[in-house]
Parts: structure tokens; sequence; C-alpha cells
């Protein structure tokens, strides 16, 4: 059964590279039209690029007034957002809390919470108005057992995004907007290489499905929450981690 994602516009941040990247592909196969949007315009561009079309802006979800001209250049050149898939974030391995200082505490939560609210809020009044659509958020596996190597700051960060994903549902739920959240756990992604490298099997060994996770996994499961297949599904939180963790 293919997935027919035709008229639908599908915003997704972070998208430069990684799984945003794999997201943006998988999407755009589908039929959607793509806005690609990161901190990294030149990235963006260039994932356009490998779509062969779709529309690619530079944004820094830090700053509420580089957001809203985001907003209002999307609007103004694809009339809105059916899809919005919350994909930008920081990551930082750390161990311990005394680690973590201040300074990378408000720039991870920054990024990763306050960016995806930023976003969240400058489209949902849209999606209203167009009657219904999707909005994907991005927690983790650390939000679901703590943070095993990555920081404090960073499990912080994705466990609120859960609360937030569940509030958002239940405000968007008489819309028709359904919001759900993913959560990853092992994905080979440039910085997840870096620090696993030269001890995966290591990793593998416990994953009971016994190999590391590909971002085309989880770009296969936001296309699932994307797509009509999973109008009935709202508030939840699927777990992309071939077993590592099962709640």
């Amino acid at each position: 059964m293919r997935i027919d994602l035709t008229g639908k516009t599908a915003l997704i941040t972070g998208a430069a590279s990684g799984i945003g990247r794999a997201c943006a592909q998988t999407l755009s196969e589908a039929g959607a039209f793509v806005v690609v949007v990161d901190v990294n315009g030149t990235g963006a561009q260039e994932t356009v690029a490998l779509l062969g079309r779709g529309l690619a802006l530079a944004c820094d979800l830090r700053q509420p007034d580089s957001v809203i001209a985001m907003r209002d250049r999307v609007v103004a050149e694809t009339g809105g957002v059916d899809i919005l898939v919350n994909c930008a974030g920081l990551i930082s391995y750390r161990k311990g809390i005394n680690a973590v200082s201040l300074d990378e505490w408000d720039l991870l939560l920054d990024v990763n919470l306050r960016g995806t609210f930023l976003v969240c809020q400058a489209f949902m009044d849209g999606m209203k108005e167009r009657g219904g659509g999707s909005i994907i958020t991005f927690s983790s596996l650390a939000a679901r057992v703590g943070g095993i190597e990555v920081g404090i700051h960073y499990a912080a960060s994705k466990a609120a995004l859960i609360g937030f994903t569940r509030t958002l549902a239940k405000e968007g739920g008489p819309f028709g907007i359904t919001v759900n959240a993913v959560a990853p756990g092992v994905i080979l992604t440039e910085p997840v290489k870096r620090q696993v490298g030269g001890h995966e099997d290591a990793y593998t060994a416990q994953i009971p499905l016994r190999r590391l996770g590909q971002p085309q996994d989880v770009a296969n499961v936001v296309l699932f929450l994307a797509s009509p297949l999973s109008n009935y599904i709202t508030g939840v939180v699927l777990d992309i981690n071939g077993g590592m963790y099962m709640g």
C-alpha cells in the first residue's frame, strides 16, 4: 500500500541532514511539497536539491523573530502547512550533572524544547483554520529511561516534549489536528556514529533486533504519523529503538 500525500505541504525543521533529511525525502517521495527548515541554510538547499522540488529556508529556532519570519514566508509561498515535523535538535554527550554548564543547559533547551514550542505556536492557528493536520515532535529513548551517555540537559528537554505533545494534542484534537511524538533510540546519524565508533558490537548486543537504527527507520514512522492511516492516533509516543525500551 502506497501512502499518498499529494496536495499536502509538509514543513520539517532540522532537515539539512540526518533524520530530518530522511524525513524530507520520504515525505517528498509520498507526494508532499516539503519545506526544509534549518539553521544551516546551505544544508537546507542541498536537501531540496536532492528532492528535486521544495522550499529551503534558513531559520534560527532560538529567535522568535526568525521563526515568525519563516512562518510568514511559508504561508505566503504555500498557503499553509498540513504536516509539521519538529526534528531540529541538539545532542550533547555529558556524564554527570556537574559536567553541564548553565550556558549549555540553556542552549539545548532553547533549541530542543523552546524551538519546538515556537514553531508549533507559529503554525497552530493556521492549521486550525485549514481544518486539521499532523504535528510530530521528537523525543528520545533518553526521555524514557534516562540519559545513559547523553547529558541530563538532553534527557530533560526530550522528556519535557512528551508532556508538551500530549497537551498540544488535547488542544488540537477538536480541530482535527493530531499531535504525536517519536522517540528514537540509537540511530546512526553523524553525531551518533562518532560516539559509538569502534563499539558498535557492544551497542548492538543491547538491542533485541540486533542492529543499530538508520534514519530511514525513523522517517518511515514519521510518514505513518503524517498520513491518514494514523488519523485516530493522537497524544502518543512511538518508540523507535529496536526493542531497547518496551513501554
